[in-house]
Order: structure tokens, then C-alpha cells, then sequence
């Protein structure tokens, strides 16, 4: 049989060009050091911490590859477009996007800002419209416009891959009913990346999602160890992810060996989400 003699590789990524929203930490930093050691060439984006996004960058070239760290807001349009373009000049044409950037509320006049992030992380009870409509339209935002933005060079290659980093949260609610805007932000990207799957794939242009469960980055270190203990308890695989198990699922998705995967949805939570 023919399949007896295919060779399997490892995903590569060589000659390929990715932008990583958010890519300075986490997730982010984890999946475009590994895009960069596959072979692409990697633009590392970060909002404020330029050292941690440059220490990315260095990380990625002392193994031979090629990064470049860009500073934007991706809730910004005129932010993104400027990135976009200096990404372009420098490292060539988009034709790899992980949309990682997290949004976060702006400002409210209504609540003080030492509570904001635990309005965010409140429940439907106890939620306030106003950090709801900001946080949704924040995170609409990370998505949308690095979309808009690479989507010109996509379609004139006639091939690119978008993958959208969610939470696992935003389609199986917890008991305690806790962050209810993070939940409702991130299944409102998924919806929008289901319908660009669709519209985008004629022109050879795959959309995928990758949803995460308990991963141990810096933005839930300060969470009880024993919540995270009980977690991993009730894991099937009785562990935490690792940002590294993310950007493994990533890194397949935007590799060739996934050239007839669009639309997909793919969970790294080890098996929670079949409890």
C-alpha cells in the first residue's frame, strides 16, 4: 500500500513568515520560539515588555533562526497596520498569524481600576455591562484587525494560516460560573474564525482554533496552588499544560502536515473537555 512508504516529518515551517500576537510571553513566546526553531521567520509582537519580546527574539536566532520583535497594540488599527507593514519591508509577507494578544478591558469611569480585573473575572451575577462590552470589543479587536491586515498578501499568495488562541472556558462553563466576559470574548472570536474559515478557504486560506485548559503561564501564577492541584486531580491525564503543549498544537496547525485542516477546533486541555 502507498501509505506504507510515506515519510513522516517533523511540522516545518521553513520559508514561511509568522506573526505572533502576544508572542513576549506564555503561550505566545513559546509558540514562536518554536515556529522559529521549524524554520519560519518569526515577528514577535508585544505590547509593553519589549525586553521579554527581544529576549524571545534572542532565544530564537541563538539557534539559527531569524525573529524580530514589533511593538503594537493590536486593538489598534492604525497600530497594526504600521506593525504589518514594518514586518513586511523586514521580513517579507504574512502568511502565518497566531492571534494570542489577550484584550483587556479599558478603562471604566463607573468602576475604580483596582477592580477592574475582578469585575472581568466575575460572574454573570456579579458582572457590569460596561467591563463586558469593552472586554468582548477588546478582544474582537486583537482578532480583527491583524486579520484585516494580513489578509491582502494572503490572498495574493493564494495560501496562509490564521490560528486563534481560546480557552476551553468559552464552550464548557465552570461551576462557579467565573469569568463570564472572558468566556463570552473569546466564543465571539471563534465565531468569527468559523465564518472566515469558510469564506477564506477557496483562496487557499486555512482558520483554526486551538482551545486551552489549565496552562501554567505568568497570568495565572498568582492562582492557589491547591485549585491548581485539584485541577490537574480531575485531568484525565492528571496534569497542568504546559504553554509548550500549546504551541506544539499551534505549530502543527500552521505546519503543511494540516493542509486539509480549516475550521477545526482543537482542544489542549488534557481531556477535560470530554468530562
Amino acid at each position: 500500500m502507498g501509505w506504507i512508504s510515506m515519510k513522516m516529518e517533523v511540522p516545518s515551517m521553513k520559508d514561511r513568515i509568522a506573526l505572533v500576537t502576544g508572542g513576549s510571553r506564555g503561550i505566545g513566546a513559546a509558540t514562536a520560539i518554536q515556529l522559529g526553531q521549524n524554520g519560519a521567520r518569526v515577528a514577535v509582537n508585544y505590547y509593553r515588555n519589549k525586553t521579554a519580546a527581544q529576549e524571545v527574539v534572542e532565544i530564537i536566532e541563538s539557534a539559527g533562526g531569524t525573529a524580530l520583535a514589533v511593538q503594537a497594540d493590536v486593538t489598534k488599527q492604525e497600530e497594526v497596520e504600521r506593525m504589518v507593514s514594518h514586518v513586511r519591508e523586514t521580513l517579507g509577507p504574512i502568511d502565518t498569524l497566531v492571534l494570542n494578544a489577550p484584550a483587556s478591558s479599558s478603562s471604566s469611569s463607573e468602576i475604580p481600576a483596582h477592580e477592574q480585573l475582578q469585575a472581568i473575572l466575575a460572574p454573570f451575577t456579579a458582572s457590569h455591562w460596561c467591563i463586558l462590552d469593552s472586554f468582548v470589543r477588546g478582544q474582537l479587536q486583537a482578532a480583527y484587525y491583524p486579520s484585516q491586515a494580513v489578509l491582502p498578501d494572503m490572498m495574493k499568495q493564494q495560501r496562509g494560516s490564521i490560528l486563534f488562541v481560546s480557552a476551553t472556558h468559552a464552550r464548557q462553563p465552570n461551576e462557579g460560573g467565573i469569568a463570564v466576559a472572558v468566556a463570552v470574548a473569546k466564543a465571539s472570536v471563534e465565531a468569527m474564525m468559523q465564518h472566515m474559515a469558510l469564506e477564506l478557504g477557496p483562496a487557499g486560506i486555512r482558520v483554526n482554533t486551538v482551545g486551552g485548559g489549565m496552562i501554567l503561564t505568568d497570568l495565572n501564577a498568582g492562582a492557589p496552588q491547591e485549585i491548581k492541584n485539584q485541577i490537574a486531580q480531575m485531568t484525565p491525564l492528571r496534569r497542568n499544560g504546559r504553554p509548550e503543549d500549546m504551541a506544539s498544537a499551534i505549530a502543527f496547525l500552521a505546519s503543511n502536515q494540516a493542509s486539509f485542516v480549516t475550521g477545526a477546533y482543537l482542544t489542549v486541555d488534557g481531556g477535560n473537555f470530554i468530562i
